[in-house]
């Protein structure tokens, strides 16, 4: 990939990608030319192409889906489902259970009585006994446990409690207090889910933001679907969370790629108006696939996310030369080698509206990796990963994954390679989906190089930075299923091989 490191002279404007592919290392200067130099390929690394051949074992007929926001089209499939076998929900379900690495999680497991988890010799026998642990049981190592005469022990708390404190309140607000609180006005509505309405505001100094709300816990059908529950958000909060905090300076972790979670509440009431009226002003000009909110009760719950404003969508973004697209898809492989190492983190779902886009003055972003300082050029562009709702951590001993073992509808999905995408990690996975598979990572980047390759959005296509930044993804493309994680990547073609010891515990 390309990279500016403070321990080393480079021309300006210059671009260093290794290409393991050709065997050399390409330097690709500010003017689009190329200068050559030789290298080794990566060890254990094939030099020819692999893509992926996997045959599907799916027998269901498979749905033809608008790719993007695939829950929609998922929504409007089960609906007629729903007629006959009742609502069900999209996406699988959120679960939290215990990381079978972890040595205190199998010694919490003895003290309660169960079998320890070391003394299971199968994956299917570790998994089975994990797959009985809810929620209920143990949502507060989402805090550190608490060590007493040696032994460690889980602190019982709810999900609504847990998800108050994160909120730093003692009740549900109602939506005034949350306006009053925020000191934002809500000047449009920008964006829709299954789940929810996304508004942007302003602030008193002029800068944006975005609030993303989603009801909770009523009996009320959204948009056909089962509303989420204080258990489910609440890993969707914690995720938010921690991968926002990445972007606090450390030596070890640090990165701003993971949208910044400003806020978030816990409101219970009725809808204001003014959301209301933004809701029907976006009804009549772009069509809304939601139902209309004056359907909620006044005594719904919802909660609201406050985020920094990321910019547009990476699907239909212009951008003036592929360099620039490589930039955006060099920044999005840096935040997730920190995310992976971090917290064995796999996003599941990173297809191009869930990367913002927006300018920037910056003329380089910094990373911090196991210790090491990674500077690469933005190309006067920021990406931004947002909306985790498939995605995976690791967290104090627990694993906080969504469940899609059951979610049929979305492995028969057609139409795009993002759906062949959501086969492959099935498969990488083994439907087990508390499992960590960073290679699930890599089939995201695949098929961001395909969208980023074969688009047509690109206003300046004939200068030699384009076509040469262009070659360069190709070529990446070809090899990057030779890796099992985002991190050899950024191992390979970033920095000197990482050394494990340094991780953080």
């Amino acid at each position: 990939m390309y990279t500016t490191r403070k321990t080393r002279t480079k021309r300006p404007n210059s671009v260093v990608v290794e290409d393991s592919f050709q065997e050399k290392s390409i330097e690709v200067l500010g003017d689009g030319t190329k200068s050559a130099r030789k290298s080794k390929p990566p060890k254990g690394k094939s030099i020819s192409s692999l893509v992926l051949n996997i045959e599907s074992d799916f027998n269901m007929e498979k749905v033809a889906f608008k790719p993007g926001k695939w829950r929609k089209s998922i929504s409007l499939l089960r609906a007629s489902i729903s007629r006959r076998d009742g609502p069900c929900s999209i996406g699988g379900s959120r679960r939290i259970t215990m990381c079978v690495e972890d040595y205190r999680a199998s010694q919490t497991l003895n003290e309660s009585g169960k079998s320890t988890i070391d003394n299971l010799h199968s994956l299917q026998e570790r998994q089975s006994v994990l797959h009985d642990i809810t929620i209920h049981q143990f949502a507060t190592p989402l805090m550190p446990m608490r060590t007493v005469a040696g032994q460690c022990y889980l602190q019982l708390k709810s999900s609504k409690d847990e998800i108050l404190q994160r909120c730093r309140q003692k009740e549900p607000i109602t939506f005034d207090v949350m306006f009053a609180n925020l000191k934002v006005d809500v000047a449009r509505k920008i964006g829709e889910g299954v789940y929810g309405e996304v508004f942007q505001c302003t602030k008193p100094n002029g800068s944006c933001s975005v609030l993303k709300l989603v009801p909770i816990e009523g009996e009320l059908l959204i948009n056909g679907e089962k509303q989420k529950t204080f258990d489910e958000i609440l890993s969707e909060i914690i995720i938010s969370s921690e991968l926002s905090n990445l972007r606090q300076r450390s030596i070890q972790f640090c990165t701003d790629g993971f949208v910044e979670l400003q806020s978030v509440s816990c409101i219970r009431g009725h809808y204001p108006q003014v959301l209301k009226d933004l809701w029907a002003i976006y009804n009549n000009q772009q069509g809304s696939e939601n139902d209309n909110p004056d359907s909620f009760p006044d005594d719904q719950h919802y909660i609201a996310f406050e985020t920094a404003y990321g910019g547009k969508e990476l699907d239909g973004f212009r951008f003036r030369n592929a360099l620039q697209s490589f930039a955006v898809l060099s920044q999005i492989m840096l935040s997730l080698a920190v995310a992976e190492k971090r917290f064995d983190f796999e996003h599941r779902d990173l297809h191009t509206g869930n990367i913002l886009i927006k300018p920037t003055k910056e003329t380089v972003r910094k990373y911090h990796l196991l210790g090491e300082e990674i500077v690469i050029q933005t190309q006067g562009l920021k990406a931004t990963i947002i909306d985790y709702t498939l995605s995976r951590i690791i967290l104090n001993g627990l694993c906080l994954f969504n469940d899609l073992s059951t979610d049929e509808e979305l492995f028969t999905a057609e139409g795009d390679y993002q759906f062949e995408i959501y086969r492959k990690m099935k498969i990488a996975l083994q439907n087990q989906w508390n499992v960590h598979s960073p290679k699930t990572n890599i089939f995201w980047l695949h098929y961001l190089i395909d969208k980023l390759t074969t688009s047509q959005n690109y206003r300046d296509k004939k200068s030699k930075a384009h076509r040469a930044s262009m070659e360069t993804m190709k070529e990446l493309s070809k090899v990057l299923m030779d890796f099992n994680s985002i991190c050899e990547i950024v191992q390979h073609y970033f920095k000197p091989s990482l050394n494990e010891s340094d991780k953080e515990n």
